[in-house]
C-alpha cells in the first residue's frame, strides 16, 4: 500500500500594513465626501504651485520650465495617495498653471503637459504593483520612518528605489517628453535642447529629494490614519 502524499504547504505571502493598497480600479470601502473634496482641492493646489514654480524661478519660465519645480513632489505624493486623481492634478496643473497662465498657447500646454502625467502613471503602477509586494511602502513612509505600524522598514532600499526610479528614470522620461515636445513645436531655441533638458531634470530632481520626505513625514501617516488614501486607482 502506497503511503499517502504529503502536501507541502504553500509559502504564505508576507502581509504588510499597506497590502490593501493595490492596482485594483476601486477600493472596497465607501468613498467619503471628504475624499472627493480633497481630490478637487489638490488639483487646485497643484495649479497654483505649478504657476508659482515657473514664474518665480526663471529664466526658462516663458516655456513653462522651472529651475526648481517645487510642485513636483506634491504631485508625486498626491499620486501615491489618490491614484488617478493625483495624476490628473499633475496634468491639469501643468496645462493651466505652468502653461496657459504663463503665456503658452492651448495646444503646446495640452501637449507638453503629458510629461506631468505619463511618469506618474508608471510610478503608481511600480510602487503598488511591484515594490509594495517586495516590502517597500507604496506611500514612501519608509523614507523617514524606521517602523510602519509594527513593520520594520528598509530605508536604504527605499531611498535607492526612490532616487533611482523617480529621480533618475521617470524624471528623465518626463524631461524627454516635455522638452522634446516643446523643441518639436519650436518653443526652444535651436541648439538649446540640452540646456532646457538639464534645467527640467535637475529642477525636478532637487525639489523631489528636498521636499518629498518633508511632505511624507508631516502628512502621509495622518492622511492614512484618517482612511483617506485610495485603495485603488480611482477610489
Amino acid at each position: 500500500m502506497e503511503a499517502p502524499e504529503r502536501r507541502i504547504p504553500e509559502a504564505k505571502k508576507p502581509k504588510y500594513p499597506w497590502s490593501n493598497y493595490t492596482l485594483r480600479i476601486r477600493g472596497e470601502r465607501t468613498v467619503s465626501s471628504t475624499q472627493y473634496t480633497l481630490y478637487i482641492v489638490q488639483i487646485a493646489v497643484v495649479i497654483v504651485l505649478s504657476y508659482l514654480s515657473v514664474v518665480l524661478l526663471g529664466p526658462l519660465s516663458y516655456s513653462g520650465i522651472s529651475l526648481f519645480y517645487f510642485v513636483y513632489p506634491f504631485i508625486l505624493v498626491f499620486t501615491l495617495w489618490w491614484g488617478i486623481w493625483g495624476m490628473i492634478g499633475g496634468y491639469v496643473g501643468c496645462v493651466i498653471g505652468a502653461g496657459l497662465m504663463v503665456g503658452l498657447g492651448v495646444a503646446p500646454s495640452l501637449l507638453y503637459a503629458v510629461a506631468d502625467f505619463v511618469p506618474f502613471v508608471a510610478m503608481f503602477a511600480i510602487y503598488r504593483g511591484v515594490l509594495a509586494k517586495g516590502g517597500l511602502d507604496p506611500l514612501l513612509r519608509d523614507l523617514t520612518d524606521k517602523n510602519v505600524r509594527g513593520t520594520n522598514t528598509h530605508r536604504a532600499l527605499s531611498w535607492l528605489s526612490f532616487i533611482g526610479i523617480n529621480g533618475l528614470v521617470l524624471n528623465a522620461i518626463s524631461a524627454e517628453l516635455g522638452v522634446g515636445i516643446e523643441y518639436a513645436l519650436g518653443l526652444i531655441p535651436t541648439g538649446a535642447f540640452w540646456v532646457w533638458w538639464w534645467g527640467w531634470f535637475l529642477g525636478d530632481l532637487a525639489a523631489m529629494i528636498i521636499i518629498t520626505p518633508i511632505l511624507v513625514k508631516g502628512l502621509t501617516s495622518l492622511v492614512e490614519r484618517q482612511g483617506l488614501v485610495n485603495q485603488g486607482w480611482v477610489t
